[in-house]
C-alpha cells in the first residue's frame, strides 16, 4: 500500500462543470500548451482569476500560444486576467515573480480551489507554481496534457545514438530537444537538510537529453547516481525507453549507478519506487533528486520532497530549447488532485 493514499492521475471530463477562484497556465511553444483551454467550453468552467506565466526566453517561439491562452480567457469569462513575466536565464526571480503575484491573487479569492495547467510549463516553473498555490490554503488540481509524439522520430532513432556516440554534436543537435545544460539551480526553499561529511547520490529521472544530462551529472559530480528511465503508459512508445537507454549508456558507465524503469505518468508508482531507492540509500548518502523527463514525475519529486523535506530538489535548464525538435500534437488530458497537507 502507497504511504501517500492517492489516486492516480484520470482523464479530464470536458462535459463536468468546472469552478475554481484562480487557473494558471504558460504560454509554452507546445500544440498542449493551449490544449486544455481549447477543449473546455465556455459554460463548463467558471473561474474567478486566470494567470498566464509569459515566456520572456524564446519570446519569438512562445508569443503565439500566450496570445491564445490571453484571449481564450476573455473568451471564457474570467473575471480577471493576469500575466507574471518569467525568463529561463533568471529562474529564482522568475519563481519570485509566482511566489508575490500568486499570493496577491490568493488573498482576494473567495473560491479557495486552484488549477495548475502544467502542459506548457518547464519542471522548475511548475513546481514553484504549485508550491505557491498549496502555501497559499489553496486546495490545488493539476492539469496535465500529453503530447501526441516526440522527438526524435523511432525512424531517427539509430541516427541519433551513432551521432551523440560518435560526438557529432551538429547532427546529434538536428534531434535532441535542447542545445545543452545552460545552468544548475537548486532554489533555497527546495535545497534540503545536507549533513556535513555526508556522501550525496543523485537520483535522475533521463529522458532524450543527455546532453543535457552530462552536463548536470558532472556540475553535481554525486558520489553514486540511480538512473529512472521513463516508460510511457503507451505501447507503442515503448521503444522510446531502450532509446534513452541507448543515449545515455556511455555516461553512466563512468559511475557507480543503479538502472530503474518507471512510470512517466503514474504517480504512485513512481513514489513507491522513490520510497524504496531513498530506504536502500538515506543512511549512507544525502539524496538530490532531477527530473528531465515527463512533468508528472517532477510533480511526483515534488510530492516526495513534502514527505522527505531533506532531500534537495534539483532543477537545470538548457543552453536553448528547441521548438523544431521537441513535440508536437496534444493527446490525452488528466487532473489530478493533490493531497492535503
Amino acid at each position: 500500500m502507497s504511504p501517500y493514499k492517492q489516486k492516480e492521475p484520470i482523464q479530464f471530463n470536458f462535459e463536468l462543470n468546472t469552478t475554481a477562484g484562480l487557473f494558471v497556465c504558460a504560454g509554452g511553444f507546445e500544440a498542449r500548451a493551449n490544449a486544455f483551454l481549447r477543449r473546455v467550453r465556455k459554460n463548463r468552467i467558471h473561474v474567478e482569476e486566470g494567470l498566464i506565466l509569459h515566456y520572456d526566453s524564446q519570446r519569438v517561439s512562445n508569443e503565439d500560444k500566450f496570445n491564445y491562452l490571453w484571449m481564450r480567457l476573455e473568451q471564457l469569462d474570467f473575471k480577471r486576467r493576469g500575466t507574471i513575466h518569467v525568463h529561463a536565464e533568471r529562474p529564482i526571480d522568475s519563481c519570485r515573480r509566482i511566489s508575490v503575484e500568486i499570493g496577491t491573487v490568493a488573498a482576494r479569492l473567495k473560491n479557495r480551489k486552484a488549477i495548475v495547467d502544467i502542459s506548457g510549463m518547464t519542471h522548475l516553473l511548475a513546481l514553484a507554481t504549485v508550491h505557491t498555490c498549496i502555501g497559499c490554503g489553496l486546495e490545488t488540481t493539476i492539469i496535465y496534457t500529453e503530447s501526441k509524439a516526440y522527438y526524435p522520430p523511432k525512424d531517427k532513432r539509430r541516427m541519433v545514438v551513432k551521432a551523440w556516440r560518435e560526438r557529432d554534436y551538429e547532427s546529434a543537435s538536428e534531434y535532441l530537444q535542447s542545445s545543452g545544460l545552460g545552468s544548475v539551480q537548486i532554489l533555497p526553499e527546495f535545497s534540503g537538510n545536507f549533513r556535513p561529511g555526508k556522501q550525496t547520490c543523485l537520483i535522475v529521472f533521463v529522458g532524450h537529453e543527455p546532453n543535457r544530462v552530462e552536463g548536470l551529472v558532472d556540475s553535481y559530480a554525486p558520489s553514486a547516481v540511480i538512473v529512472f528511465y521513463g516508460l510511457s503508459p503507451h505501447r507503442t512508445f515503448d521503444w522510446r525507453t531502450k532509446l534513452s537507454r541507448e543515449l545515455h549508456a556511455e555516461l553512466f558507465a563512468q559511475w557507480h549507478t543503479r538502472e530503474v524503469d518507471v512510470s512517466t505518468l503514474y504517480l504512485e508508482e513512481i513514489l513507491e519506487q522513490l520510497e524504496r531507492e531513498y530506504f536502500n540509500i538515506r543512511d549512507q548518502y544525502d539524496v538530490a533528486i532531477a527530473g528531465q523527463c515527463s512533468k508528472m514525475q517532477a510533480i511526483a519529486a515534488y510530492l516526495f520532497w513534502r514527505k522527505h523535506p531533506e532531500v534537495q530538489l534539483v532543477f537545470t535548464s538548457p543552453v536553448r530549447f528547441n521548438p523544431q525538435h521537441y513535440s508536437w500534437g496534444a493527446g490525452r488530458t488528466y487532473g489530478y488532485r493533490l493531497p492535503s497537507y
